[in-house]
């Protein structure tokens, strides 16, 4: 009877803060952005060391900057990953036909849409260029994901080891064996 209570009481919660959320009005998730913008700026001028001049020019780039890459991100076409989900579905050869122009379409307006950005970067690299080192225009403008500013293929995998394009060693997993995984090597 406890585990039904607290599985509800976790649902509930769960369901309140997904709609919560969905709830957001287009301002305040503008305020959010904007705020997100700014706390990344202030970080960068630290990390920088910026002083006066340069670090409200900086701001105020870096500002303008996010928001032009923002605005490239209107993409409203199907993601990659939801192609292919109907495989287990029987297409007639005109569905077939009417998904690869789909492909095409999606892949047109994500070319599209980089051209985009990469005309946002052009722009904004000599702008930064002013106040910044070419180095730091180059962390600025190299997309930073994950925490901690890592990229992707940096992440670590929770043994301490990274992940990505490395050769030779272990791979990780639970266990720590050769082959990762639960720490067999099978």
């Amino acid at each position: 009877m406890k585990k039904t209570i607290i599985v509800a009481v976790l649902a509930l919660m769960t369901s309140t803060i997904v709609y919560a959320q969905e709830r957001m009005s287009a301002e305040d998730r503008a305020a959010a952005m904007a705020e997100r913008i700014k706390n990344a700026a202030d970080r960068s001028a630290s990390e920088f060391k910026l002083k006066d001049d340069a670090k409200k020019a900086f701001i105020e780039t870096y500002t303008a900057y996010q928001k032009e890459m923002f605005a490239t991100n209107q993409f409203q076409g199907l993601r990659s990953d939801q192609i292919g989900r109907d495989e287990d579905k029987k297409l007639t050869d005109e569905e077939a036909t009417a998904k690869i122009q789909e492909n095409f379409t999606r892949q047109e307006q994500q070319i599209a849409t980089m051209q985009k950005r990469l005309e946002v970067q052009k722009k904004y690299a000599e702008e930064f260029g002013k106040v910044l080192t070419p180095q730091q225009v180059l962390k600025v403008l190299t997309p930073q994901r994950g925490q901690g500013g890592r990229s992707q293929g940096q992440r670590g995998n929770g043994n301490g080891e990274r992940r990505g394009n490395f050769e030779g060693g272990p791979r990780g997993g639970f266990g720590g064996g050769p082959r990762g995984g639960f720490g067999g090597g099978f």
